[in-house]
């Protein structure tokens, strides 16, 4: 068998073997918006890779090699990779800010596009007008195609990363430190995979080869944030609290905060699950904003139902609560849609010594005191 042959092979081979996780991932019972991006991500590596094999077949010989079949290939391969390190860049871009909404993902999407609409449409005109000026006369393509071929993924790629760490950096980030080092890992890895093609050879299939490992060490990772997380509102669950008094030492100045939502069955009942779950997400969306605004290192989870936890490493539980309160009303100020009830909550608050064993006494009393609230509301 010829290189470009077992090249071909292995693209095909690396396509099927995402084929598969593409099914998993769409069998997946999560609305979690990441997923989707993800799936679209692994798609596009798919569509590129059965492209690379057909790139290797023309230039084996196996497809009349000709100036027509060369530049098809070419011109699939300049597009395809285009669209999936954008696909790559907002993955990774929506992944670390969920607090981004529909309007600005849609706003960020369309000006991403452009750029590559801009290329397709230079490429295809050109590649008719003076085939000749882009291929050598051995018909392999001149440095000028390999410039345009990279510098677009590659604006693609390193843009989310920088801002990725970018981000890590502020203290109240910290908490998704996994996230921003999952997201940003492709680039790193990408970029060694295609180096060493580049510069090893051309017709070894290294860059195919290392992106499907590293989308598959992404899959594994989301899978474990898939079990450490509510699907409905992206919260951590009772198993990642369950991690978190783990890894918790001593400390007099933290407050278990206990947040439920009023007149929840209520909502359900008269109007619909699906509305019950619009309060549960505009409940959970404040309560995100409210400890970014607290700048600690503030664990937040849905504790079961209707009801929230927070733990505030705080001195200042009354501080804590006025940031939720402001922060529910800010999101109920930017409510859309007929408003057939209100969205009110109930708040509790006990201190925690940071033991374990003590949680639970904590949590019982933070609760009496949010029913306290509740009944006297």
């Amino acid at each position: 068998m010829s290189e470009l042959g077992f090249y071909a092979e292995v693209c095909v081979g690396c396509a099927c073997v995402l084929l598969i996780l593409l099914y998993s991932i769409k069998r997946l019972p999560t609305p979690q918006l990441k997923f989707g991006l993800f799936s679209k991500l692994v798609f596009w590596h798919i569509i590129y890779f059965f492209s690379d094999a057909l790139w290797a077949l023309v230039n084996d010989g196996v497809i009349a090699k000709n100036f027509i079949s060369v530049l098809a290939a070419n011109y699939s391969n300049a597009v395809i990779i285009s669209i999936l390190f954008y696909s790559c860049f907002v993955f990774a871009e929506i992944s670390s800010r969920p607090e981004m909404t529909r309007v600005q993902i849609q706003s960020l999407q369309t000006k991403l596009r452009i750029p590559i609409v801009i290329e397709a449409v230079f490429l295809l005109v050109s590649f008719v007008a003076v085939p000749k000026f882009w291929l050598k006369e051995n018909l392999e393509p001149n440095d000028l195609y390999y410039v345009v071929l990279l510098f677009l993924p590659f604006v693609y790629i390193m843009t989310p990363t920088f801002r990725c760490f970018s981000r890590v950096l502020k203290p109240q980030n910290r908490k998704n430190l996994k996230t921003y080092l999952v997201v940003a890992s492709y680039v790193p890895c990408s970029i060694v995979a295609a180096s060493l093609q580049v510069f090893y050879s051309l017709n070894t299939p290294i860059f195919c080869f290392g992106c499907t490992l590293i989308i598959l060490f992404v899959y594994l990772n989301l899978q474990s944030q898939l079990i450490s997380t509510d699907s409905l509102t992206s919260l951590n669950n009772c198993n990642q609290l369950e991690v978190f008094l783990q890894q918790q030492s001593e400390q007099k100045s933290y407050y278990v905060v206990m947040v439920d939502i009023d007149h929840f069955k209520q909502i359900n009942d008269t109007y619909g699950h699906i509305e019950g779950d619009n309060a549960l997400v505009l409940v959970s969306s404040a309560l995100k904003k409210a400890c970014d605004r607290l700048g600690k290192s503030v664990f937040l989870c849905r504790y079961g139902g209707d009801e929230f936890l927070l733990v505030v490493p705080t001195d200042m539980p009354g501080y804590a609560v006025r940031e939720i309160q402001e922060c529910l009303r800010e999101e109920l100020s930017t409510r859309q849609g007929p408003q057939y009830y209100a969205i009110e909550v109930s708040i509790g608050y006990a201190g925690w010594d940071g033991r374990v064993s003590s949680f639970k006494d904590s949590v019982v009393n933070a609760d009496q005191m949010m029913y306290v609230e509740k009944c006297s509301a």
